[in-house]
């Protein structure tokens, strides 16, 4: 049985990784010619929040804004390994400052901030395969800072 014309096969992908993170199972394997789906993670590894595939919701209830994932595949914290993150809890950022990297293809993709503030969670763990609109971080909104005054 195929995937019907109304869902594409990307909507169902994305079902399908929706419920495997769901769900405490360590493994996935789906056949469906001419699609094999194969997941895998480490056992005990859940994601941190819910994984939320319609994009609305921005803000967590505590009020958080949720710094989401512009695409799916591999996620880093850093530049390369052993470099100390981008951003640790506590720092400030600004909006476009770079949070991560998130790996699809073996293309590396910068992820921004779309908000200014203070890091207050990170939710995502280096080399975490990550869905598109993922919450990655937890940002307390707050005002840009200030650019600096120069005087001649």
């Amino acid at each position: 049985m195929g995937i019907s014309p109304p869902m594409g096969w990307m909507d169902a992908l994305r079902e399908i990784i929706a419920a495997f993170e769901a769900s405490d199972a360590t493994e996935l394997e789906l056949r469906t010619p001419p699609l094999r789906i194969a997941l895998r993670r480490k056992p005990g590894v859940l994601p941190a929040l819910p994984i939320r595939l319609d994009g609305d919701a921005e803000e967590d209830p505590a009020g958080l804004h949720l710094v989401r994932c512009p695409l799916t595949g591999v996620w880093y914290d850093a530049p390369s390994p052993g470099a100390p993150p981008y951003v640790n809890v506590g720092d400030p950022i600004e909006v476009g400052t770079t949070v991560g990297l998130v790996e699809t293809m073996k293309v590396f993709n910068e992820v921004t901030s779309d908000i200014a503030g203070i890091v207050r969670q990170v939710l995502a763990q280096r080399g975490d395969l990550v869905t598109a609109h993922a919450p990655l971080l937890a940002i307390e909104p707050g005002e840009p800072l200030a650019a600096p005054t120069t005087t001649e």
